[in-house]
């Protein structure tokens, strides 16, 4: 694309990462309202939650307006740093001449994920509140006002509330997505049908993978990220649904109150299914998407 040079390598990867993740987070946005309603303990399971929703509101207001414009913001926020920031990381942690390995690729999506998180943990804030009680506050930045003006203020309430939770659950994902993504294409590779004329020691391969690898590789993906993740994930919902008075203590106190319930550390575990739904399509479409946005912008392939 003309004047692409002009634009950093880094910012048209946060770019690729943010925008991608972004557009798909928001076509998946009542899998993610009801993945977070039955994190939080709504008694429902998720087809009736999501029945109930649609029948109370209508398809929506119900299930697609809750928090999406939080959730589009957290994922340009999150993803441009996890995604964007990933290629870079790599081949920081990476030594000279090598090719990098499973554990230089873990390490940073770890950091990256770490990061990113971090840095949207307001909007994860709002989004989360705004799944679970969609009449709490007005809309996104009402949310952001009156969070900020309460008793919670700023740094309670956006930059810290559940930030315990969200970092750890945000390196989790990173590696069950971004180092899962990475290392399976790397061995599916190997093994898959090559473009005409091409060799293995051809060093333009990076240009020519071929978009069914692509949605290979995202399908083993979606089903290691939500395991990883959905311990963290469902802690994460929790404490950001909570304003402080049932989990004071964010993590901790959530881990402890799972410990005393009758299923035990497996509560941890709720909502499995909803996430799966949610992170799978996900990444089956989020990779691809992903890897063609970056050719778009004159980038190699993840």
């Amino acid at each position: 694309m003309p004047g692409l040079a002009a634009v950093p390598e880094v910012a048209r990867d946060v770019i690729a990462g943010g925008t991608s993740t972004a557009a798909v987070s928001a076509l998946l946005n009542p899998v993610d309202v009801v993945k977070t309603r039955r994190q939080v303990g709504i008694g429902r399971g998720a087809v009736a939650e999501a029945q109930a929703a649609w029948r109370q509101a209508g398809a929506w207001r119900g299930l697609w307006r809750p928090g999406l414009s939080a959730s589009v913001a957290r994922e340009l926020l999150y993803s441009g740093c996890t995604k964007g920031l990933y290629p870079m990381a790599r081949d920081l942690v990476t030594p000279s001449n090598r090719e990098p390995g499973l554990q230089h690729r873990a390490l940073a999506a770890a950091l990256t994920g770490l990061g990113g998180s971090v840095f949207a943990n307001g909007p994860d804030v709002v989004k989360v509140r705004l799944f679970a009680e969609p009449g709490r506050y007005p809309g996104f930045m009402a949310a952001v006002r009156e969070i900020c003006a309460g008793p919670e203020g700023a740094v309670r309430g956006l930059l810290l509330r559940g930030v315990s939770a969200s970092a750890p659950r945000g390196a989790a994902i990173a590696i069950g997505e971004v180092t899962t993504y990475d290392q399976t294409k790397v061995v599916l590779a190997r093994h898959w049908p090559r473009h005409t004329g091409a060799s293995s020691a051809d060093a333009s391969d990076r240009w020519r993978e071929p978009f069914s690898l692509h949605v290979a590789t995202s399908l083993i993906t979606g089903v290691v990220a939500t395991t990883v993740a959905a311990p963290f994930d469902c802690i994460k919902s929790c404490v950001m649904a909570d304003d402080g008075g049932r989990y004071p203590r964010g993590f901790i106190d959530v881990v402890q109150s799972f410990s005393r319930s009758p299923g035990g550390l497996l509560m941890l575990f709720r909502g499995w299914w909803p996430a799966y739904c949610r992170l799978g399509p996900h990444a089956i479409l989020t990779f691809p998407l992903l890897e063609q946005v970056r050719r778009l912008l004159g980038l190699e392939y993840l």
